[in-house]
């Protein structure tokens, strides 16, 4: 058997040499992985694709040749998927025992404060207290406060690289990435061709997602704020999931057990993880919530499967959407806001103007374990 395409009420029917079944593509995955200009970033291939707002996607009219297939909407869109993304995606799921995926559901933390808006928040501390290498006061309040909460503002005045370093040394050390050890955040993208060196809102994500060890901390310093915008947007991940253990557990349930594929492709780099929107650690516990639609990866489920997963991931999404939950944090130069990748989720507003942040990553086990050596837990 050659590779070859059955159009279906549903969607394509993906036949491949080697597998005696067929893979099925759905008309809302289709739209999803739009690989025109207009579906995603044709260098860093982030997708621009609204996927919460597509709802039931109708048939389309499909058309294959020169290795595309090309779908046209009853509402006159057109989207375009590659033959060699249809064939590696196929591959993958025809290859995959959907019977041995076990469904899991997390117990969730006890140690923490969970918040689901802005009135139940952290106190900010000093910023230059925190860094006083002659008191570990500050430096016990913040940790206990960042490990408790999942995010802290730290409040201070010096305009330089070096407080940022410092700041870093007070936790553990700087994690370096493809962005490099400390990286400035500014409107620009001759270096990285990513949303984030942009000044256009950013909706709340975690990043890391095409990490097999995603960043557990990332922290801002404000060298100059925007004139108007650009504020820092939070919201608790862990919360959500609290949430949705009580009010949804289907939803819950599939948030823990499907992994969720993310990529990162620039120039010379393509990254690629997958791990679930609620990952567990050995004991069961919830340890570390992952969402970022920009670089969800292209992957297939059966068809019952997709169906309950984009409905779950869908409601994430609105929860995490909700202004009502999220905190919004404006910084003044001389202020760094620290937040746990693990946990909460980050956005921005969009601004006009100039803004310039520098930041960086840390691990999470240095958080761990700086919690463990000054609070004995």
């Amino acid at each position: 058997m050659t590779f070859s395409i059955t159009v279906t009420g549903n969607g394509l029917d993906l036949h491949l040499p080697g597998f005696d079944q067929s893979a099925p593509i759905s008309w809302h995955w289709l739209r999803d992985h739009d690989e025109s200009e207009a579906g995603q970033d044709p260098d860093t291939k982030q997708r621009r694709v609204d996927t919460f707002s597509l709802g039931d996607v109708e048939p389309g009219t499909v058309t294959v040749d020169d290795g595309w297939v090309t779908v046209t909407w009853p509402d006159a869109t057109v989207a375009m998927c590659s033959r060699q993304l249809l064939e590696s995606v196929a591959e993958e799921f025809l290859a995959t025992d959907w019977s041995a995926r076990p469904e899991l559901k997390p117990i969730l933390p006890t140690d923490i404060v969970l918040w689901s808006d802005p009135t139940t928040r952290p106190d900010e501390i000093d910023l230059g207290a925190f860094l006083d290498p002659a008191s570990d006061e500050a430096l016990t309040l913040g940790v206990d406060l960042l490990s408790r909460y999942g995010y802290l503002v730290l409040r201070g005045d010096v305009l330089d690289r070096g407080t940022a370093e410092a700041f870093a040394r007070r936790l553990g050390y700087i994690r370096h990435t493809i962005f490099g050890g400390l990286w400035d955040l500014a409107p620009d993208l001759s270096e990285h061709a990513d949303t984030a060196y942009t000044s256009v809102h950013l909706a709340p994500h975690t990043d890391g997602t095409y990490s097999h060890d995603a960043p557990g901390l990332q922290f801002f310093l404000c060298l100059a704020a925007a004139p108007e915008g650009g504020e820092s947007l939070l919201v608790d991940g862990f919360a959500i999931a609290a949430e949705l253990e009580t009010a949804e557990p289907e939803t819950f349930v599939t948030l823990a057990s499907v992994p969720v594929p993310g990529r990162y492709i620039e120039p010379g780099v393509h990254l690629r993880a997958e791990r679930p929107v609620f990952r567990s650690n050995a004991r069961g516990v919830l340890d570390q919530v992952s969402f970022n639609n920009y670089d969800r990866a292209p992957f297939l489920l059966p068809p019952e499967q997709e169906l309950r997963f984009h409905r779950a991931y869908r409601r994430f999404a609105e929860l995490a959407a909700a202004p009502a939950r999220r905190v919004a944090v404006g910084l003044t130069p001389g202020d760094i806001l620290i937040f746990d990748n693990w946990r909460s989720l980050h956005g921005r507003n969009a601004f006009v103007g100039p803004r310039h942040y520098v930041g960086a990553y840390l691990n999470h086990e240095d958080l761990e374990s700086k919690r463990r050596v000054l609070l004995g837990s």
